[in-house]
């Protein structure tokens, strides 16, 4: 299957697997995020408001004090004699004690209250605090309080961010409120109140109303000067961020701090002039948006996973379908045998398969007919070659026995010999001609006929044996090695002037039977050899007379080639006969067959014609 087609089934089965979780996850996020806009802009609506109101509670503590010692007279005169006198009066340390508990009951009570400090103008600079009672400013630790009052022009309130060392153990940071006071009548301002809060009470209120841990909750004055925050630390915002949310008209925006994404919400207290800030992590108010998106995005990979394993096996089932479709193909179409295959009807490849079987074996019993047909004009055409052998040889040997026996006397003689000889030759040669025979019986016939020959010859020749002995139980094709050795006698050893010698060596050489025929003859020239062994390649039968010239016909003998011929139409063309040699040296015939592990191909002919 083509690179081409795996991926379009690849996209055929998982599309469909992945598109419904894609919709349900992208319409489940879009669906939570807008939840979670809504629900945080409601719930931090909520929480600054909240936050709105408890600072408002401790910054109101200034209109209570100030309606204490600016409006009522029963306070504010006693006070301002007290302030302005060098030494009290008895009457007056008994006022100085009621006026003290005003500013002392406010500051134990609250827990945000640092200190409270009261001030009119006098000449000895005398205050009332909350923490050290009436005392002179030149004695008291906090003095850049009052500088501040002084050096401040326009507006009656204002806050600050300061420090104060009380105790020589450390600065305090605290947020001072200031309430300028004024005397019926007068038109600037003869005294100060102030408020000092404590930052790290408002810090813990703050943190107690906010939504999230990692949130930072901050309030910031007029000048963008941080006064509380929900956590102690750094908060990260720079200034740049904080002139932007106040700048900012929207209520809601969103901003990289320190590195990352915050969703920031604002709300105004227009009466103290604060700005109150809620600055969320989007990671933290996404979470669970992130945490379906992350498991659609598992859940699309184990849809890739189960997508491409289903497309693979599928895949891998077709494709195995289909080479069992193209292996049925091709064994109709070289007439081989049917494959073994197991075909079910569950699909479009198993009915298929079902009728090619189908349609293969109907047309079996035709194709077969055929094949028995060819088999049976293979068995004649090998009787008449076996028909072409006996008659030639069967010729020479009648005409000398003819002559043998003219002379001779009714005694047993060489004649009767080769009589005898005849006979066994001629009942071995003629019985049974498509059977096969061991190798043992097959070289004992052939000495038969080698004793009739050296009688012809007047011992003209010699022979010489080599044959392994685990090869004689070996079945070979009956009378292959007569129409060689009587090749190598008549064409090779008759005609040289020297004595002959004929040798004979069969080995088996792994799946292969090797025969190799060798003589000193006159042999053969390189072009002879070459023509020769390439009529043995393209020799016919059936056409012999047109393939073999009268020379061939009558130096070489049609058996050389009828018996090439038998060899491959009982084993097949991968065997037979190849000749080499050398003119004047001789001439070696060499014999391939198997080694019994290859059927003859005439087992498979009908047993009679």
């Amino acid at each position: 299957m083509k690179r081409n087609d795996k991926a379009r089934s690849l996209v055929f089965f998982i599309v469909p697997l992945m598109v419904p979780i894609l919709l349900l996850g992208s319409f489940s996020i879009l669906l939570t995020q807008r939840y979670i806009v809504r629900d945080l802009d409601q719930k931090n609506a909520g929480m600054l408001s909240q936050a709105k109101d408890n600072i408002a509670i401790m910054l109101n503590e200034m209109d209570t004090l100030s309606i204490s010692y600016q409006t009522i007279a029963d306070i504010s005169v006693p006070l301002k004699s007290i302030l302005d006198s060098e030494k009290l009066t008895y009457e007056q340390v008994k006022a100085l004690d009621i006026i003290s508990s005003y500013i002392k009951s406010p500051a134990n009570a609250r827990p945000y209250i640092d200190s409270i400090y009261v001030y009119y103008n006098n000449p000895y600079r005398h205050i009332l605090t909350s923490t050290d009672g009436l005392t002179k400013l030149e004695r008291f630790p906090d003095k850049s309080w009052f500088d501040r009052y002084l050096e401040h022009g326009e507006g009656d309130s204002w806050l600050e961010r300061r420090s104060i060392n009380r105790f020589d153990i450390g600065d305090k940071p605290v947020i001072t409120l200031y309430r300028k006071l004024y005397t019926p009548g007068a038109a600037r301002a003869t005294g100060v109140l102030v408020l000092n809060l404590d930052p790290a009470y408002v810090n813990g209120m703050l943190r107690e109303i906010a939504l999230y841990p990692e949130q930072k909750l901050l309030v910031l004055d007029g000048n963008r000067t941080l006064l509380f925050s929900a956590n102690l630390g750094d908060t990260g915002i720079s200034e740049d961020d904080l002139a932007a949310i106040v700048r900012s008209r929207e209520h809601r925006m969103t901003l990289d701090i320190d590195g990352k994404s915050h969703v920031v919400t604002r709300l105004s207290s227009d009466r103290h002039g604060l700005e109150l800030v809620s600055a969320v992590p989007r990671k933290v108010l996404y979470s669970v948006p992130n945490l379906l998106g992350n498991v659609t995005l598992a859940l699309l990979a184990i849809s890739f996973v189960l997508g491409v394993l289903i497309s693979y096996s599928l895949t891998k089932r077709n494709r195995r379908n289909l080479k069992a479709i193209v292996s049925l193909i091709k064994a109709a179409q070289n007439g081989q045998a049917l494959p073994e295959m197991n075909v079910r009807v569950s699909d479009e490849y198993g009915f298929i398969l079902q009728n090619m079987i189908k349609t293969f074996l109907e047309q079996s019993y035709l194709k077969t007919h055929l094949s028995e047909r060819t088999y049976r004009l293979k068995y004649m055409e090998m009787l008449a070659l076996q028909v072409q052998i006996n008659p030639h040889f069967l010729y020479n040997t009648l005409e000398i026995i003819y002559w043998k026996t003219l002379g001779l006397t009714g005694r047993p003689n060489e004649a009767s010999q080769m009589i005898e000889h005849l006979s066994d030759i001629l009942k071995f040669s003629l019985s049974s001609p498509q059977s096969t025979v061991v190798l043992d019986k097959e070289l004992e016939f052939t000495k038969i006929y080698l004793e009739i020959q050296k009688i012809r010859n007047k011992d003209k020749f010699e022979m010489a044996w080599e044959v392994e002995p685990n090869v004689l139980h070996l079945p070979v094709l009956k009378l292959i090695l007569q129409p060689i050795v009587e090749n190598s006698i008549e064409h090779g050893i008759k005609l040289a002037r020297r004595k002959g010698c004929i040798k004979i060596k069969i080995r088996q050489i792994g799946p292969k039977l090797r025969i190799g025929i060798v003589d000193n003859g006159i042999g053969m020239p390189r072009e002879r050899l070459t023509e020769v062994n390439e009529k043995l390649r393209s020799y016919d039968p059936a056409f012999s007379d047109r393939d073999l010239s009268a020379s061939d016909r009558k130096m070489e003998s049609i058996g050389l080639y009828n018996t090439h011929k038998r060899l491959q139409l009982h084993y097949g063309d991968a065997y037979g006969i190849r000749i080499v040699g050398k003119s004047g040296w001789g001439t070696k015939v060499e014999i391939t067959l198997p080694a019994g592990s290859a059927a003859p191909q005439d087992q498979l002919l009908p047993p009679s014609a």
